[in-house]
C-alpha cells in the first residue's frame, strides 16, 4: 500500500549520490525553482537538471525492482 511505497521512496532516495539527492529534496519537498537550486548549491541551471534527470531515472529503476 501507500506505506510501502513510502518506505520504498525513502529507501531509494537515501541511496541517492548526495549531489542528486539535494537537488531533488530541494526541487520536490521544498518546490524550488532550478535557478532557486542552482544559486543554493552553487552550480548552473543545466547541472541542476541533469542531476534532477540523473535521480529520477535512478528512483525509477530502484522502485521497479522495489
Amino acid at each position: 500500500g501507500q506505506k510501502q511505497l513510502a518506505e520504498n521512496i525513502r529507501a531509494a532516495l537515501d541511496r541517492l549520490p548526495f549531489d542528486q539527492k539535494s537537488a531533488l529534496v530541494l526541487r520536490e519537498i521544498d518546490g524550488l525553482s532550478y535557478e532557486e537550486i542552482g544559486y543554493s548549491l552553487g552550480i548552473a541551471v543545466g547541472t541542476v537538471k541533469s542531476r534532477l534527470a540523473r535521480a529520477r531515472e535512478s528512483l525509477r529503476a530502484q522502485l521497479r525492482q522495489a
